[in-house]
């Protein structure tokens, strides 16, 4: 392919990505708002301008109510919001700190008084939002609850084990990192899908369909995620029986980061019961787990970007039981693994205790199969081989 044919396919290419609706991508996270705008009297009010306001990033969503006074605004990320609704002979209605997690189909209706469209009433403590607008059931672990509470090792998806109806594998600690590997409702362990940003994270096992996940982010990288055990079609396609739905943070208008670290050290630490119990003291352990995060505008209300970093730095020596050779088998000596003796042929009486070499094995049909060379000492206690059938 010439060059000029390669940039025409190429800007063909970033034309038809353009073109796709910013309601396609990622719609497993997405939230959507709705409502009916009503006048003092209850009866509904078409025409109405209904706009929502994502107060971090400045991302405006418009509406506008049909017929029967309902708005429907979608494909709404996760985040705070603010609505304002207005329409002539009526003041503007301002409702703020909405906020919508994960996956969430929520209702929000709106009452307009009649006066001049420059006033505006300001709505305040109004009942929490309620999700109504689907079956889907789980629990949404926010950015505050995640960072609050204390993980072994710092994996997130150990969070999941808080959610109603989790359970861990029997047998299994907290903080092994085993990502999906968790009991929703007594079904079979890890056959929850991890979606992140609406994209699956997870790979089916060849061995019975179990599924592994490939990554997730590290903790302060989350911004929140959403255990879903019933959860409706536009997060399916897949084999498993429980959704882990997982939004990445992202940039605000406002710069902000931070720096953190967990350490642990032996001298901080007991010492263990079996080298209490010899007289032994604490092994040394020196473990660092630190991090980053930064983020902000590259143009505000269009542009954002985030960044993490998280990195281990870990000492731990262990001991171990093993057997090794004796000083005599490191010498070719290997007669001590013969207990009865052996016989005039150099063979040791109990079989059990011969020793046979596997790489001389030969097959050969006119003695009886294969064969290996079996090794049985001297007066010097040197290997020397003959040959044994293998029946």
């Amino acid at each position: 392919m010439s060059r000029k044919c390669f940039y025409a396919v190429l800007v063909v290419f970033v034309g038809l990505v353009a073109l796709i609706p910013a309601s396609v991508w990622a719609q497993a996270y997405s939230s959507s708002l709705t409502g009916l705008v009503t006048d003092a009297s209850g009866a509904a009010v078409p025409a109405v301008d209904v706009k929502l306001t994502d107060v971090n990033k400045g991302y405006d969503y418009t509406a506008q109510t049909n017929e029967s006074g309902r708005y429907l605004l979608r494909s709404l990320p996760p985040g705070t919001y603010r609505l304002t609704a207005t329409a002539a002979g009526f003041k503007a209605s301002a409702r703020e700190g909405i906020v919508l997690n994960v996956d969430v189909n929520t209702n929000l209706d709106v009452r307009l008084e009649v006066g001049e469209s420059q006033q505006t009433v300001q709505v305040l403590g109004e009942a929490p939002l309620l999700s109504t607008q689907d079956a889907v059931t789980g629990q949404t672990l926010s950015r505050e609850f995640v960072n609050d509470l204390p993980l072994l090792g710092r994996q997130v998806l150990d969070l999941a084990r808080l959610a109603p109806g989790v359970t861990r594998v029997a047998g299994e600690g907290y903080g092994t990192g085993d990502m999906n590997n968790i009991v929703v409702n007594g079904s079979r362990n890890s056959n929850a899908d991890v979606l992140v940003d609406g994209v699956s994270a997870n790979i089916i096992i060849s061995h019975g369909g179990v599924q592994a996940t490939v990554e997730t982010p590290v903790v302060d990288a989350v911004q929140e995620f959403k255990i879903q055990t019933n959860f409706s079609a536009d997060v399916g396609g897949f084999s498993g029986n429980s959704v882990i739905n997982l939004v990445v943070r992202s940039g605000t208008n406002q710069f902000h980061g931070s720096l953190w670290e967990f350490f642990r050290n032996d001298k901080l630490a007991a010492n263990d019961w079996f080298n209490n119990l010899y007289g032994n003291p604490r092994s040394i352990l020196r473990y660092n787990q630190f991090g980053g995060t930064a983020g902000g505008p590259i143009r505000k209300n269009k542009t954002f970007f985030f960044f993490d970093y998280e990195g281990y730095r870990i000492k731990s020596p262990g001991t171990a039981t093993v057997g090794v050779p004796s000083a005599a088998e490191r010498k070719g000596d290997f007669g001590e693994i013969c207990g009865p003796g052996f016989d005039t042929n150099g063979m040791c009486k109990d079989p059990a205790g011969q020793l046979w070499d596997p790489y001389t094995g030969v097959f050969d049909a006119t003695k009886g199969g294969l064969y290996v060379q079996a090794i049985y000492p001297t007066t010097t206690w040197q290997p020397i081989r003959a040959q044994a059938i293998l029946s």
